[in-house]
């Protein structure tokens, strides 16, 4: 049986909205167990915030992983701005950013979910740092973010994760700040027409892929359409980028995106 690869976009925190894709798509049964066999299944990420139940999506994908494994299968994701943001919260706490707020009190106006936070664990931790911020599936490259930031940190795909590898483990709040700051970017390929072009081809030509796929953007807030109604991915930019975000926290369905042949 021919293998294929699935991605999901931002989930903030909608559990039961993940369970419906991840179902719908035969990936997993009534369960919860793997049944993609040696299918691959990629999360664009944003686990967190918004919604109630980012540690559940969390703990889900990583119980996943280890079936999808076991039959052959992958199930991986890359790091997102608000798995930074809840990172930065747990390592930081009540220390003060350069505004002078607490760095959870800061995190909780971005939507952050107190109850992710209590039980959030050493393990939770070591799980997040260990993601990738960049990955190229054959010809598509996956980031997060539709932001120019990841140039940034490097001009390859193993410089990029390596660069925010360290930026995790370092106990200085300052560079979290401005890489927070950095992925607060959004719309860098299709705010402005041309201009958006020229960024998509210069991050394709820098880490290689025909195709950009990426979330951190709502399609409804990017297209000014109701949430309810995205049900695919927006194809943009000369089909060179694929927004799969479908806005999930703003009420819309989500849906499972197979990369094509």
């Amino acid at each position: 049986m021919a293998m294929s690869t699935f991605i999901i976009g931002d989930l903030h925190g909608y559990h039961e909205k993940y369970i419906h894709l991840l179902r719908e798509a035969s990936l997993c049964d009534r369960d919860l167990n793997w049944t993609g066999g040696q299918n691959h299944l990629w999360l664009i990420d944003d686990f967190f915030d918004r919604g109630v139940s980012g540690l559940q999506c969390v703990d889900m994908t990583i119980n996943l992983q280890d079936q999808a494994k076991s039959a052959g299968g992958y199930v991986q994701s890359l790091l997102g701005n608000h798995e930074l943001m809840i990172l930065c919260a747990y390592r930081f706490g009540n220390e003060k950013n350069s505004e002078g707020t607490k760095v959870v009190d800061t995190w909780l106006n971005w939507g952050g979910i107190a109850q992710d936070l209590e039980n959030f664990t050493p393990e939770h931790a070591s799980w997040i740092e260990a993601l990738p911020a960049m990955a190229r599936v054959r010809q598509a490259l996956l980031l997060h973010a539709d932001s120019t930031l990841y140039i940034n940190f490097g001009t390859t795909i193993e410089t990029v994760n390596t660069a925010f590898h360290a930026l995790m483990a370092n106990r200085e709040l300052l560079p979290w700040e401005l890489a927070l700051s950095a992925f607060a970017e959004h719309m860098a390929f299709s705010e402005l027409e041309m201009t958006g072009k020229q960024r998509a081809r210069q991050i394709l030509g820098l880490y290689g892929g025909d195709v950009l796929i990426h979330g951190h953007t709502p399609i409804p807030y990017a297209r000014r359409t109701d949430p309810t109604s995205v049900t695919g991915p927006w194809i943009y930019c000369d089909d060179t980028c694929i927004n799969v975000d479908g806005g999930i926290y703003m009420g819309g369905p989500g849906f499972v995106y197979e990369l094509p042949d």
